[in-house]
């Protein structure tokens, strides 16, 4: 029998009904909640850990690193060169906060002012003035290989300050010029309360000269902070006719210095385009504990003549660089690369296996530590599952933020694994 008006309490409701109804209740209960479980693919499965191919090429790095946990001994620096997948510090701004937060923070490290390309940031630190000064780099083809170790070099603008903000203890400046030069500085709060007119810029004092060739001098200005290291403002007056390499921030205590030295489409072979004079006293001066070289992806559409004479022109530039800084060198095979298009993509996997295999063997010749990046991500054809799990850009060349966080991930992982086999 119909219902008729509304049901009042105490009324009696048919058992078929009262069915129907629960059916409905237990509907609008769980359709809301399935919709909102809904999700793309999952991510894919991590695999085996990769580990580091020739480990005790890295015994002299490793046992620094020992030390600086049971001791707190001198402070370890790290210097990663590569392409477009170090220059974004995502990559490289993980695996420096894990190795900080287990051994100890030595600051931001080595960057260079300003914008010498599109799209250079550095984890902690901001620039806020100065970014229009001119720059070159090894990829272009007008650089004369004066350079520093991000590649590039700065003209500073007369009259223009420079001013950027971040956590340090120490600064020093690296300027190329004709020697006497003087560098001008001062120091504010980083967020200052109540903005002022920023203090004169008063002179660093010079910590180093080396003279590169007639004309040509090597100059290191450095201050340490008084107040110890801490979030600031540090603002550079350059002089005239000089070139600024870069700006070296430590933080004054022990620990871990990773310095990002990516520049966006570079090869490994443009290091020989650096000057090599100074290229060994800037190397000389920050005096490294392990050099990372990080390519491969731009090298697999080298011509025929470059591939011919790859393997051996990088397996000399690798011992060029282990005698000029006396450190050990690890080699990072290139990412797993696919590219939009489907018609190059067999030419990118025949050249991604060259490349992979001339690194690979470059670096046992020349007594150097690999790790295997696409190995690492999962091998040949990975990226098109990390682009679906959100964790790569369109373009299946480049990862995204999450992306290059969990590959430092796995690279720090597999650093700190040689470490505890070198222990035990």
């Amino acid at each position: 029998m119909p219902l008729r008006g509304p049901l009042r309490r105490g009324d009696a409701l048919n058992p078929g009904l009262r069915r129907a109804a629960l059916l409905c209740l237990l509907a609008g209960a769980w359709l809301p909640a399935a919709a909102g479980r809904k999700a793309g693919p999952p991510p894919p499965r991590p695999p085996a850990p990769t580990r580091i191919l020739h480990p005790q090429a890295l015994a002299p790095f490793l046992e620094a690193l020992a030390r600086l946990e049971t001791a707190r001994g001198r402070t370890v620096r790290i210097l990663q060169f590569g392409d477009s997948h170090t220059a974004a510090d995502y990559w490289t701004g993980r695996i420096r906060q894990r190795l900080q937060a287990r051994f100890g923070d030595g600051g931001p490290g080595c960057i260079l002012p300003a914008r010498p390309w599109r799209g250079y940031p550095h984890e902690g630190v901001g620039i806020l003035a100065g970014q229009a000064w001119a720059a070159q780099c090894l990829r272009s083809s007008e650089c004369d290989g004066w350079v520093g170790l991000t590649g590039a070099s700065l003209a500073p603008v007369p009259g223009e300050t420079f001013v950027l903000k971040a956590a340090f203890g120490e600064f020093r400046v690296q300027l190329l010029g004709p020697g006497g030069a003087a560098v001008g500085a001062s120091l504010t709060p980083a967020d200052p309360v109540f903005p002022a007119d920023p203090p004169a810029p008063a002179p660093v004092p010079l910590r180093s000269s080396d003279s590169i060739q007639e004309g040509k001098c090597l100059e290191i200005f450095a201050q340490a902070v008084p107040d110890g290291a801490g979030p600031r403002r540090l603002a550079l007056t350059l002089p005239e006719g000089s070139r600024l390499l870069g700006v070296d921030l430590l933080s004054g205590a022990p620990g871990v210095i990773y310095d990002e030295l990516g520049v966006n489409g570079a090869e490994l072979l443009d290091l020989d385009r650096w000057n090599p004079r100074l290229r060994r006293a800037l190397l000389a001066r920050v005096h490294p504990d392990l050099i990372v070289l990080a390519y491969g992806t731009n090298d697999m559409g080298l011509g025929a003549p470059a591939r011919a004479t790859y393997q051996t022109d990088v397996r000399g530039l690798l011992l060029a660089l282990k005698d000029e800084s006396g450190a050990p060198i690890l080699v990072v095979g290139p990412l797993d690369r696919l590219g939009r298009k489907r018609r190059p993509r067999a030419a990118l996997k025949a050249g991604a296996a060259w490349v992979d295999q001339a690194l690979k063997e470059a670096s046992a010749q020349a007594g150097c530590a690999f790790w295997d990046a696409r190995q690492a991500m999962g091998g040949y054809g990975s990226m098109l599952k990390w682009r679906r799990a959100g964790l790569a850009q369109k373009d299946l060349v480049h990862l995204n933020g999450a992306g290059y966080q969990r590959l430092g991930d796995q690279m720090a992982d597999a650093l700190l694994e040689a470490l505890a086999r070198r222990l035990h």
